[in-house]
């Protein structure tokens, strides 16, 4: 009989802790979006150096605009990398074409001072141009890519 009394204490004892256990699971945390790769991060981070490098190498006369366009189209290419979000992929489009509009200023000023290319001048508004048109595509929803390849697709 002492058993029996002993294990129906050990039962009424085990139901307020299963209560308790079962109480106390919180909600499920909101969910985070993924975290970027640490090496994608790292990639971004390298082309906005190179095309720090270069912008500087054009301002001194040191090399010529395509460079310029070729290190920010890298840099446009990692940011997108970086996130599938329809606002990042806005933002990494505004910055290159911000990049696209100080290299185009910038080259139109040298030609009126009478140094540069002449051919730098139509290919810059072209540059810029382009990144217009991603842009827009991308604001309006614009489906396709036609026309926007990423740098490693067009030296393949």
């Amino acid at each position: 009989m002492e058993v029996i009394v002993l294990h129906a204490r050990i039962r009424r004892g085990m139901l307020p802790g299963f209560l308790l256990v079962g109480l106390s699971f919180a909600p499920a945390p909101p969910e985070e979006p993924p975290r970027r790769p640490a090496l994608a991060e790292a990639r971004y981070r390298a082309a906005i150096k190179q095309f720090e490098e270069v912008w500087t190498y054009y301002r001194q006369s040191r090399t010529d605009s395509f460079p310029v366009y070729y290190w920010s189209r890298l840099v446009l290419d990692a940011q997108r990398d970086l996130s599938a979000l329809p606002a990042d992929r806005i933002a990494a489009l505004e910055a290159h074409l911000e990049r696209m509009r100080k290299l185009e200023v910038l080259v139109k000023k040298v030609r009126r001072l009478g140094f540069g290319f002449s051919i730098d001048v139509g290919a810059t508004e072209y540059y810029r141009l382009e990144a217009e048109s991603w842009l827009d595509r991308e604001r309006t929803g614009v489906v396709g890519d036609v026309g926007f390849n990423r740098v490693d697709e067009i030296l393949q």
